[in-house]
């Protein structure tokens, strides 16, 4: 669950940092895009004709943090249901 929530964190920092026009040369931004770029590889073909700098909105980026999300609550569900059915 930890590793799904900090995906789905840093997936939204992506997003809301390319919204605003971030400045990629910043070491946080680097930072930022290269640790969510593995991530990304599934879904890039989405954002293939955003532009390279300046104001962009990823919309793979959006898809795969709901992804995650709603993999979470799945997982979340589940388990608690496994553990009412122990009890």
């Amino acid at each position: 669950m930890l590793l799904l929530s900090s995906g789905i964190a840093l997936l939204l920092a992506r997003v809301v940092a390319l919204l605003f026009a971030a400045d990629p040369s910043q070491p946080f931004v680097q930072l930022l895009l290269w640790i969510t770029a593995p991530l990304l590889v599934l879904v890039a073909w989405i954002d293939r004709c955003q532009p390279a700098t300046g104001v962009r909105f990823e919309r793979g980026t959006l898809l795969l943090a709901g992804v995650l999300l709603l993999a979470g609550v799945l997982l979340a569900w589940q388990r608690h249901r496994r553990e009412r059915i122990n009890e």
